[in-house]
């Protein structure tokens, strides 16, 4: 009954954050075919699980923005509108958050491929999943593309274990 909880414990924790889930299954005490289960699964279903939700959030955000400024009356729509000239400043360019430029710069330099291969290790996979929905849901083997990166990270994951059998039980 233990085991179940274990399994189920790093099955949901690797839909959120898949590379720390390998070293973590093993601490805990699950064998190696367990571990490679629960977190090769856990990570495929939170793709799949948080492509789809973010999807639907940018369509609900998107509704709400166009509800809004049809309901919202006039002068609260002239202050807001004030509000964001003054912090843009005399020039009216736009300002950017740490943010949205690291979002910018990643997507720029690395583009599909770059969220495709580093979501599942650095990024972490609801991250790579919005990313992905929003710049390249029109890219039709992006879902593929992702689904490939996670197991060849599964595979980059047995390949070590097997070089180094004794870091496994």
């Amino acid at each position: 009954m233990i085991a179940i909880l274990k399994i189920i414990q790093v099955f949901l924790l690797a839909t959120v954050k898949y590379v720390i889930m390998f070293p973590y299954a093993l601490i805990i005490g699950l064998n190696f075919e367990q571990t490679l289960i629960s977190v090769t699964l856990g990570g495929l279903v939170g793709f799949f699980f948080f492509y789809h939700f973010s999807g639907y959030a940018i369509k609900r955000f998107h509704h709400v923005k166009t509800f809004l400024r049809r309901h919202v009356p006039l002068p609260i729509r002239l202050k807001y509108r004030q509000l964001v000239a003054w912090r843009k400043g005399v020039t009216g360019e736009r300002i950017f958050s740490r943010r949205n430029r690291f979002i910018v710069r990643f997507r720029s330099k690395f583009g599909l491929p770059g969220i495709v291969i580093l979501s599942p290790i650095l990024l972490s996979i609801p991250i790579g999943a919005f990313l992905l929905n929003k710049y390249y849901s029109k890219h039709k083997f992006a879902m593929p593309y992702m689904v490939l990166s996670i197991l060849s990270w599964t595979a980059v994951f047995v390949a070590f274990a097997l070089i180094f059998p004794h870091l496994v039980r």
